[in-house]
């Protein structure tokens, strides 16, 4: 009832404020994520329509129109909830996550040799220390970055150069875009790689750097993995090839413009960045590209988590940034950088728990004898236990369920937090987010407690969408659901 009343509240509002000022509240809002803070609804079909009802914006009675259909339109879903759905929104993209999939496929790459890049061959050239074009830009949080292009040398090359001082435990992005939106992109599903000539220098370089195609692509790939020395100083020529890289084919098509190097640092940084030419490559062995790099292998696709049964907040669905998740760095903070130092790569795991998923955008670890069990906990977490960490206010993680019998469920959640970590969010097929308030403040992200938090209503059984929202100072490690009635 309350929330029923909220939303009437919410609707009046929107009825009777200024049409203008929603417009410019509403318009800024990415299409995946706006979300009614009041009442939890995310706008994926309101927003998706946007400029059907914003484009009149001068035109008052026809933005008040718009807005009564967006009101119309947010009601029905509250009023008639995709809670009773038996299966996942038909427009989801994401797949639930198979781990016995994901160690098969980690094995298999392993044994995979690299190839060099004397593999490929420059089928066109994209940019030019020689003839130097377009503009770099740098990411917000990094005030005191500067990116431009170095005097020419005795050859004529202009080298484009960053360089940027970090405080610990910052991220930072930096790109350079070649061709303007009014000029022709490149087509990368027309080509095996991209290759670049990079130095790094400075007194303290970063310890990971990642290279994407574009600012927004949700899969960007580790230097390291192509080049273990790329931070000696040395100029290093760098091939990664187009199959390697991760990219979110609902966010960022075959068309590209540009380039986007990111990384993350726990401890302060600072270096310089020097880029030379940038170049396309087609593979000089087809076959061996094939086996260095080959299709997925065809599965039957994945159920989901059971449930009743234990949901493990790492095992989110495959689909990437914007449709299986939401987070607020592009690089995963925990397995991508601080858990490849050789401290964190503890003899108590494997490369199972010190890289999982790494080149996805959520912050995955695990838990660390040094870390999480030299001190009292609320109760035995153990060992190797993956969790998400890194949280941030607004991100959210979804997941494809498998609901044995429909009913009442107790949500017992093993967690740690700190006094930012108060409550999640849990919402079922996009429905109304019903938030729980933690029993306990364990004191630290590293200090565990296992409680009952509330319960959730799952109507029917079958394959459902249920989605995690979560804010700075919690760790995040599992969901049971025990069973209190079943239909």
């Amino acid at each position: 009832m309350q929330s029923a009343l909220d939303a009437s509240d919410w609707a009046l509002q929107w009825l009777f404020a200024d049409p203008l000022i929603l417009a410019a509240q509403y318009s800024s809002h990415s299409p995946d994520t706006a979300r009614c803070d009041r009442c939890g609804v995310y706008w994926r079909w309101i927003m998706r329509h946007k400029s059907d009802f914003f484009a009149s914006s001068i035109n008052r009675r026809g933005l008040r129109h718009a807005t009564l259909r967006a009101v119309a339109a947010c009601a029905a879903l509250i009023l008639v909830p995709a809670l009773s759905m038996a299966a996942p929104p038909a427009d989801y993209l994401g797949v639930p996550f198979d781990d016995a999939a994901y160690r098969a496929d980690q094995a298999a790459a392993a044994l995979r040799p690299r190839l060099p890049y004397h593999a490929f061959e420059t089928a066109a050239t994209v940019w030019d220390s020689k003839d130097p074009k377009g503009a770099g830009w740098a990411g917000k949080e990094e005030s005191g970055a500067t990116i431009g292009l170095d005097s020419p040398d005795a050859d004529g090359k202009r080298f484009i150069h960053y360089h940027v001082a970090l405080n610990g435990y910052r991220y930072a992005v930096f790109g350079w875009n070649w061709a303007g939106p009014n000029d022709a992109p490149v087509d990368l599903s027309q080509y095996d790689a991209v290759a670049f000539l990079i130095r790094i220098t400075g007194p303290r370089p970063p310890q990971e750097l990642f290279f994407a195609v574009d600012e927004t692509e949700s899969g960007p790939v580790s230097l390291r993995d192509y080049e273990s020395e790329f931070r000696d100083g040395n100029w290093h020529r760098i091939t990664i090839p187009v199959r390697a890289m991760r990219r979110n084919a609902a966010q960022a098509g075959p068309q590209v413009r540009g380039f986007a190097f990111r990384t993350f640092v726990w401890d302060s940084a600072e270096y310089d960045v020097q880029l030379e030419g940038f170049t396309l490559e087609r593979a000089t062995d087809r076959a061996a590209l094939d086996a260095a790099y080959p299709p997925a292998p065809k599965r039957a696709p994945a159920r989901g988590q059971a449930i009743p049964g234990r949901l493990q907040c790492a095992f989110y669905d495959r689909g990437g940034e914007g449709i299986s998740y939401h987070d607020t760095t592009a690089v995963n903070i925990l397995s991508g950088v601080l858990n490849q130092k050789p401290m964190h790569q503890r003899r108590h795991a494997t490369d199972y728990e010190w890289s999982f998923r790494r080149d996805e955008g959520v912050d995955i670890s695990f838990t660390k004898d040094f870390a999480d069990l030299k001190h009292k906990n609320f109760f035995d977490i153990g060992p190797n236990q993956l969790y998400i960490g890194g949280a941030e206010p607004a991100e959210w993680c979804s997941y494809t369920v498998d609901v044995k019998k429909a009913g009442i469920y107790k949500v017992i959640f093993a967690y740690a937090n700190d006094k930012n970590g108060q409550r999640v969010g849990l919402s079922i097929n996009r429905g109304p987010v019903n938030e729980y308030k933690m029993p306990l403040v364990t004191g630290g992200a590293h200090t565990w407690n296992k409680s009952e938090i509330g319960t959730i209503t799952f109507p029917q059984a079958g394959r459902q969408l249920f989605t995690l929202h979560y804010g700075n100072g919690f760790n995040l490690g599992y969901f049971d659901f025990d069973p209190v009635t079943a239909k």
